[in-house]
C-alpha cells in the first residue's frame, strides 16, 4: 500500500524568514553599491534570489528519501568539482575557489556543503552496517573534500564542512562512548590543525586576540569592523548615511562584513532584529528535525540547523569583534551566487522533511 501523498502543510517560517533576512541583506547591499563600491551588486542578488527560489521549490516537493540511493554520486560529483577547482579555478583574493562558466562564476565547496549534509545521512540512516564502522567510514571520506577545500585555501569553508561532518555524527544516535571519544580526538586535532594553516591566517587568529599588534595590516579588518558596528548607535545612521560602509572603510563589506554595513544603517535595534530572525530560522529547523519520521530527514535537518547556527554565530562574531575572521558568509544576507542558491537547496530540504512529516510512517 503506497504512502499518501503529503498535503501543502509548509512551514511558513521556513519561507517569510529567510525572505526577510534576504531583504536586509538586500537593502545593505543596495546601499553600497548606491555610493558606487560596485553598482551591480543588488542587482546580481535579486538574480541569484530568483534561481535560489527555483532551488527551493524544485527541493521542496521532491521527496528528500529518494536522495538515498544517489549518495555516492553525489559525492563524487562533488570532489570531482573540486578536483577541477585545482585545475581551472578562478583565483580572487589569492585563493582558487571558482569555476567561471561565462555568465555565473560557480564555487563547488558551497556546493560540498548540502552534498557532504545528504551523503552523511544517507550512510548514517542504513542499518546493515555497524554504527562504528559507520563513523570511521564517514570520518574518512570527508578527509577528502576537506583536504581539498583547504588547499585552495578557503579556512571558513574548511570549518564549516568539519561543522557538518561534526553535526552528521553527533546526530546519528550513536553510543554515548563513541561520541565522547571523538570530542577528545577533535579537541587533540586542534593543535594540528593550527599548524597547518597559511601564514595570514595565523596574523588573523593572533589579531583577534591583539587587534593592536598590526592595526593597518591583520588587525585592520577587525577594528574598521567594531567602529562601523558601534557607529550605528541605537537607531543607526540610514542606508544614506552609513559612511563606514560606503566609502569603503570597511573592506569586503558586501560578504565577510555586511552586518557591520547593516549595523551601522539600522542601529541596536535593526542588529537585534537581525539576530532574532536568525534565532527564529535556527529554532524552527530543529523543530522541523525533531517532527521528521525517518532517521535520515532528521539528521538532515540537523546538520542544516547546525551549519546555520555556526555561519551565523561566527559571522556575526567576527564583525563585531569576538570571533576571529574566517572569511564565512552570512547566511541568505551576504553577497554571493553559489551560496545563497544552496543555502535554498538547504532550506528547501528541510521544507521537504517537514512536507513529508504526517505521510510516512516512522522508522
Amino acid at each position: 500500500m503506497k504512502a499518501p501523498k503529503p498535503k501543502f502543510d509548509l512551514d511558513w517560517s521556513l519561507v517569510v524568514v529567510p525572505l526577510v533576512l534576504f531583504l536586509c541583506g538586500l537593502s545593505t547591499l543596495y546601499s553600497i553599491s548606491s555610493f558606487g563600491v560596485k553598482t551591480s551588486l543588488a542587482t546580481d542578488q535579486l538574480v541569484f534570489l530568483a534561481a535560489s527560489i527555483v532551488t527551493y521549490i524544485l527541493v521542496t516537493f521532491f521527496d528528500y528519501r529518494q536522495l538515498k540511493g544517489t549518495k555516492w554520486y553525489l559525492y563524487f560529483l562533488g570532489v570531482f568539482f573540486l578536483i577541477m577547482v585545482e585545475f581551472f579555478g578562478q583565483s580572487i583574493f589569492g585563493s582558487r575557489r571558482w569555476i567561471d562558466i561565462g555568465f555565473f562564476r560557480f564555487q563547488p565547496s558551497e556546493m560540498m556543503k548540502i552534498i557532504l549534509i545528504v551523503f552523511g545521512g544517507a550512510l548514517f540512516s542504513q542499518t546493515n552496517i555497524t554504527k562504528a564502522k559507520h563513523i570511521i567510514v564517514f570520518i574518512v571520506l570527508t578527509l577528502l573534500p576537506i583536504f581539498l577545500v583547504a588547499t585552495q585555501p578557503d579556512l571558513g569553508t574548511t570549518l564549516t564542512l568539519l561543522v557538518i561532518s561534526t553535526a552528521i555524527i553527533f546526530s546519528s544516535r550513536s553510543s554515548k562512548k563513541i561520541l565522547f571519544s571523538i570530542a577528545i580526538v577533535i579537541l587533540l586535532m586542534i593543535p594540528v590543525g593550527y599548524s597547518v594553516l597559511k601564514p595570514y591566517q595565523k596574523d588573523r587568529l593572533v589579531s583577534f586576540i591583539n587587534p593592536e599588534q598590526d592595526p593597518l595590516g591583520a588587525g585592520y579588518n577587525v577594528k574598521q569592523s567594531k567602529i562601523t558596528v558601534g557607529s550605528g548607535g541605537f537607531w543607526g545612521k540610514g542606508f544614506g548615511g552609513a559612511t563606514q560602509s560606503q566609502l569603503q572603510f570597511l573592506p569586503v563589506s558586501h560578504i565577510d562584513f555586511i552586518f557591520a554595513g547593516w549595523a551601522e544603517s539600522t542601529g541596536f535595534i535593526g542588529s537585534s532584529f537581525m539576530v532574532i530572525m536568525f534565532g527564529v530560522l535556527i529554532w524552527r529547523i530543529f523543530a522541523v528535525a525533531a517532527s521528521a519520521r525517518d532517521k535520515f530527514g532528521y539528521m538532515i535537518c540537523s546538520a542544516v540547523g547546525a551549519l546555520i547556527l555556526f555561519q551565523t554565530f561566527i559571522n556575526v562574531g567576527m564583525n563585531i569583534g569576538i570571533m576571529p575572521v574566517t572569511g564565512i558568509p552570512l547566511p541568505l544576507v551576504s553577497y554571493g551566487g553559489t551560496s545563497l542558491i544552496i543555502t535554498g537547496g538547504m532550506l528547501g530540504l528541510c521544507q521537504s522533511v517537514y512536507l513529508r512529516r504526517k505521510s510516512l510512517r516512522f522508522e
